[in-house]
């Protein structure tokens, strides 16, 4: 046999080789595959759950209905503040603060949402962005409340021509401050329950 025979049935089943490993790697990629699929998608569905847990308690401290003087010890004063309207104001910037956090955890948790659409099941995904839906609609809720509530209290404590709406106060007032079983906290409880069941399939 001459050497550009050999040469030649060497070359083939070089080439038999490659094509062997190459269908060979194939499940191999594709279980790689899925395994970094898998992670990606448990890492972001404990990253969501985690945020939706956090912004839970993030709305109840918000409005637990004790504030302390520390939360507005930075707060600036003016010589002319009336010991009333500095107690109003005291509590507007303990309850403004709290707000923060809360805004915080929103934008992580609607920037995970956009990235469940991608990784995560279309029903999961819909779980997710309702459940997003309703915390941004009671963070807006929350905000409105509080700034209404004190701008109305504070036009009143200085004689500034305040008409105010006991009932319509008396609303705000129940938004701000928290009970167990209102439907403010209903909403929420329920919202991150979904959230929850959606996700738990992920994270198992």
């Amino acid at each position: 046999m001459d050497a550009e025979m050999v040469s030649l049935i060497s070359n083939i089943v070089i080439g038999l080789s490659a094509i062997i490993v190459a269908i060979a790697a194939v499940p191999g990629f594709y279980a790689w595959r899925r395994q970094l699929t898998g992670k990606a998608k448990f890492d972001l569905a404990r990253d969501l759950m985690l945020t939706g847990f956090r912004l839970k308690a993030r709305f109840e401290d918000a409005r637990n209905p004790f504030s302390y003087s520390t939360e507005s010890a930075d707060r600036s004063r003016q010589e002319s503040e009336t010991p009333g309207a500095s107690q109003i104001l005291d509590e507007w910037y303990a309850r403004a603060s709290r707000l923060k956090p809360l805004q915080e955890d929103l934008i992580k948790i609607q920037e995970a949402s956009w990235e469940a659409q991608i990784l995560l099941s279309e029903d999961s995904s819909k779980s997710v962005s309702e459940a997003v839906k309703v915390y941004r609609h009671n963070f807006a809720e929350l905000s409105s409340a509080i700034y209404s509530y004190f701008e109305e209290r504070h036009r009143g404590a200085t004689s500034r021509g305040a008409n105010i709406d006991e009932d319509w106060l008396k609303e705000l007032h129940e938004t701000i401050y928290s009970r167990t079983d209102d439907n403010f906290s209903k909403q929420i409880d329920k919202a991150t329950s979904k959230l929850e069941s959606a996700l738990q399939v992920y994270v198992k």
